[in-house]
């Protein structure tokens, strides 16, 4: 919320003072980890965020060679938190290396999602991850994809089907506007493609793949003579492999 500071530095310096730099392997003790090299280089490359009404930084894009990330890794290893906590107010208290991890995911997307698995877990605001588009099933055949707008609370969201199916064959019954769908609106209000439509309830033979390999069943769900949708799903968390472990 105020001018940005300019800070001179070396490159651990500024991975360290950016908050979004290591991603957790423990959050309640602040252990975080070391991405792979073409993980880094992508944050380089991308020069930072403000961060907005979080802390941030920015800096001028750039990227850095194999050897130059084994002197990185060397120097973040040996980062006494305690001794530079005043100079890099942002930086995590350890941060360690998972050779296994890196070397069997180095694509950004490959290993963030195995990341969550092994040291975070799936909570049900992630069962859809990033900007993942979810496959809706009826009974076994795939009726298309769902572009997600958001959650309504629990493992409850909201979007629209792109489908080139006749999606009546989903519907039950007409419905008057319910509280879940009132939240709906009342989420997204200031947006009148949600004005004046009628919702149906689906039929209960309904699932969606997930952006873990699973195809949780839909619990409930209702669906708008254009296609937006809402739904809850059978969602069962997973505990992260090896969190208890550091």
């Amino acid at each position: 919320m105020s001018e940005p500071e300019k800070v001179n530095g070396d490159l651990s310096s500024l991975l360290l003072d950016y908050p979004y730099s290591f991603p957790y392997a423990n959050q309640e003790k602040d252990i975080r980890l070391i991405p792979p090299i073409e993980v880094i280089n992508e944050l380089l490359e991308s020069g930072g965020d403000s961060g907005g009404m979080s802390p941030g930084c920015t800096w001028n894009g750039m990227s850095i060679s194999e050897e130059e990330y084994e002197k990185l890794i060397q120097e973040l290893l040996k980062f006494d938190y305690e001794f530079n906590k005043g100079r890099n107010p942002y930086a995590p208290k350890k941060l360690i290396l998972d050779e296994e991890l890196n070397k069997k995911f180095p694509k950004k997307e490959d290993w963030e999602r195995q990341q969550i698995l092994k040291y975070v877990g799936v909570h049900e605001f992630i069962e859809f991850y990033d900007e993942y588009e979810p496959s809706l099933f009826f009974k076994s055949e795939n009726y298309g994809t769902i572009e997600i707008f958001g959650t309504a609370g629990g493992p409850r969201y909201f979007g629209r089907l792109n489908s080139n199916k006749d999606i009546k064959s989903l519907i039950c019954e007409r419905v008057k506007i319910i509280n879940r769908i009132d939240m709906i609106h009342e989420w997204i209000e200031y947006d009148d493609r949600f004005d004046k439509i009628e919702w149906y309830k689906a039929e209960e033979k309904l699932s969606v793949s997930d952006s873990w390999g699973r195809q949780p069943k839909i619990l409930e769900a209702y669906i708008s003579d254009n296609s937006f949708i809402s739904f809850k799903t059978d969602f069962k968390e997973l505990k992260p492999i090896a969190r208890n472990n550091i």
